[in-house]
C-alpha cells in the first residue's frame, strides 16, 4: 500500500494476492469493495476493514460508475465511467501508482448518452470476457459484448419492454453456470430474476420471494461481499442503512443482515440498479433583500442546515434559478436573470466576473434549468415571458454560454410555479412540473428531442394552491429520482418523494416551522 502526495491511497498489482480476487476487489483481500459517487460528485471506494479512498479528486463528470471485474486480463481490477454526455472511458491499473486514482483511462464509446441505464451482468456468451447490457428510455435493452481489452464489440438487440423496471442490476453470475444475470426491479417492489443464456439472451423471468424490495433506495449487484466465491447483494434504505443478502449460488439469496449506516449522502454506488441522477443535489432559498442561502440534501429526505452563498441578489431587481448543472461538473447553476436589461449570467462559475449566458429578455418571469431536455447531455435552459411563451435555450456544457433561444410553445401564462430537477417519469429525461392558479399540478414529460422537448400535459394532483412554494431539490432520497418540497405560508416544509412513474408518496412532514418567509425557494 502507497499514499500519493494528494492523499490517495493506491495499492500496486503485485501487492495483490495471487489468487483471483473478486470481482471489484481493489485491495485483493478476497472480498469485493464498494465504489461510490458522493454528493460533491466525487468518487470513492471503501474497502470495508480498510479506510475510505478517494479514486480521484476531480471525476465530478461523472454520472455513472461501473466494477466490471478485470476487462483487459492484467490481473488488475478496471472501472467504467459514464459521463453526462454519453462517453464511456475505461480506467486500467486503478490502484496503480499513478495521480489522480483513476490509472490511466481511454475513450471507449461515445453517445451513450442515448441510455438510461448500463449495466455490468458478467460474461454473457461464455467467453471469459465481461460484457455489457445498456437500455434506452423506450426500454430496449441491447448487448455489447467485451472483447477483453476494455473495449466492447457492436451492440445487438435483446430484448424489448424494460422500461418496466425502475432498478436494472448487472447481478454477475448467480447460480454458477458461468453466464451472467440480472435482477429487475417494478416501481411496486417487485423483483425478478433473469438468469443468463449464452449470447446475451436470458431466460424466462422469475420473481422473488422476498417481499421488501420497495424499501431501497438502491439495490448493488455483482460483488462476493463475504468472500465465499458466491454472488451477493447489497442494499441501501432511505435511511441509509446498508443491508447484506448472501449469494445462495442458486440464484436465491439469504435472510438479509445488517451492515453499516450513514450511506445516505452516496447519491449513486457502482453496480446499483437504478437510473443514475445528476446535476443537482440540495436547494437555494433567498430572502426579499437578496441574501441567499444553500441547502444540501441528505440522502435520505431532508436536507442540511443552510450555508450563506452571498447577498447581492434582491428580489426586486433580480430572478433566480437554480439550474442542474450546465457544466461537466454535476453541480448545481444559480442562473440569475437582470429584470432590468433581461440579461442572463451565471455567477457560480466563479469566474473573476459573471459569465454571460445570454442576452436573454426583460418579459421574462419564469426561468427553470430542468438539466438536459434535448438529448445531448448537457444542461439546458428554459424561460417564460409574461404572455405565456416558452423558450429554450440549449446548453453547451460550458456554464459559460448557451445557444440562441428556440420557441418552444405558448400558453404558459397561465402557470405561477414552474419546477423542473430532474426525472419524475422514470425514463432518465427531464421532466417539468406546472402549477396552475387554481392549485393543479400538471406534468410535461420530456422527450429527448430538441424541437418538441415535452409530450402533452398530464394532470398530477389538484389542491396545491394549499402552499406557498413548490420546488425540487433533485433526488433528495438517493433512488435517482427527482423529489418534490412544499412549504406553507406558516413555515412547515413537507417533502413528496418521487415514485418514478410521474407521481408522488404521500407527503411527509419535515419541519413545521421556519420555512414560511423565504421569497424564493429554487
Amino acid at each position: 500500500m502507497a499514499v500519493l502526495a494528494a492523499g490517495v491511497f493506491v495499492l500496486s498489482p503485485g501487492d495483490a494476492d495471487a489468487t483471483a480476487p473478486a470481482r471489484g476487489d481493489f485491495d485483493g483481500d478476497g472480498t469485493s469493495d464498494l465504489v461510490y459517487r458522493n454528493v460533491a460528485g466525487q468518487l470513492y471506494v471503501n474497502t470495508g476493514a480498510a479506510e475510505t479512498m478517494a479514486l480521484d479528486t476531480d471525476v465530478a463528470k461523472v454520472k455513472d460508475v461501473l466494477t466490471p471485474g478485470d476487462l483487459d486480463s492484467d490481473g488488475v481490477q478496471d472501472v467504467l465511467t459514464l459521463s453526462p454526455t454519453g462517453v464511456l472511458s475505461f480506467h486500467s491499473g486503478v490502484y496503480a501508482r499513478t495521480p489522480g486514482g483513476l490509472g490511466s483511462y481511454r475513450t471507449v464509446a461515445s453517445g451513450w448518452q442515448i441510455y438510461n441505464k448500463v449495466l455490468a451482468p458478467g460474461d454473457l456468451n461464455g467467453d471469459g470476457k465481461a460484457d455489457l447490457l445498456a437500455r434506452t428510455p423506450a426500454g430496449t435493452l441491447y448487448y455489447y459484448p467485451g472483447k477483453g481489452t476494455g473495449a466492447f464489440g457492436s451492440r445487438v438487440t435483446v430484448g424489448t419492454g424494460w422500461q418496466q423496471y425502475d432498478e436494472l442490476i448487472g447481478a454477475g453470475d448467480l447460480n454458477g453456470d458461468g453466464v451472467g444475470d440480472v435482477l429487475a426491479r417494478t416501481p411496486a417492489g417487485v423483483l425478478y430474476r433473469y438468469t443468463g443464456k449464452k449470447g446475451g439472451t436470458f431466460n424466462a423471468r422469475v420473481k422473488d420471494a422476498k417481499t421488501d424490495w420497495a424499501s431501497y433506495s438502491q439495490i448493488i449487484g455483482g460483488g462476493d461481499w463475504d468472500g465465499n466465491g458466491r454472488t451477493d447483494l447489497l442494499a441501501r434504505d432511505f435511511a441509509g442503512q446498508l443491508w447484506f443478502y448472501a449469494g445462495t449460488g442458486t440464484g436465491t439469496f439469504g435472510t438479509k443482515a445488517a451492515r453499516s449506516k450513514g450511506w445516505g449522502k452516496v447519491t449513486q454506488f457502482a453496480g446499483a440498479g437504478n437510473n443514475p441522477h445528476y446535476g443537482k443535489y440540495g436547494a437555494l432559498a433567498r430572502t426579499s433583500a437578496g441574501a441567499v442561502y444553500s441547502y444540501q440534501v441528505t440522502g435520505t429526505g431532508t436536507l442540511t442546515s443552510r450555508l450563506l452563498v452571498g447577498t447581492s441578489w434582491p428580489a426586486a431587481t433580480t430572478r433566480l434559478s437554480y439550474a442542474v448543472s450546465l457544466r461537466q461538473n454535476g453541480l448545481a447553476d444559480l442562473v440569475v436573470h437582470s429584470v432590468s436589461t433581461g440579461k442572463l449570467t451565471n455567477p457560480a462559475y466563479y469566474a473573476l466576473s459573471d459569465p454571460t449566458l445570454a442576452t436573454g429578455s426583460t418579459s421574462y418571469n419564469r426561468i427553470v434549468g430542468p438539466g438536459d431536455v434535448t438529448g445531448d447531455g448537457k444542461g439546458d435552459l428554459l424561460a417564460v415571458t409574461t404572455s405565456g411563451i416558452l423558450y429554450l435555450y440549449p446548453g453547451d456544457g460550458t456554464g459559460t454560454s448557451v445557444a440562441s433561444r428556440v420557441k418552444i410553445s405558448t400558453g404558459w401564462q397561465g402557470y405561477n410555479t414552474l419546477v423542473g430537477a430532474g426525472d419524475f417519469t422514470g425514463d432518465g429525461r427531464p421532466d417539468l412540473l406546472a402549477r396552475d392558479t387554481s392549485g393543479t399540478l400538471w406534468r410535461y414529460a420530456g422527450t429527448g428531442s430538441a424541437a418538441a422537448p415535452f409530450s402533452a400535459r398530464v394532470k398530477v394532483g389538484t389542491g396545491w394552491q394549499t402552499y406557498k412554494k413548490v420546488f425540487s431539490p433533485g433526488d433528495a432520497n438517493g433512488d435517482g429520482k427527482a423529489d418534490l418540497m412544499a412549504t406553507t405560508s406558516a413555515g412547515a416544509l413537507y417533502f413528496y418523494a418521487g415514485t418514478g412513474t410521474g407521481g408522488f408518496t404521500a407527503r411527509v412532514s419535515k419541519a413545521s416551522s421556519g420555512w414560511g418567509s423565504w421569497t424564493d425557494l429554487l
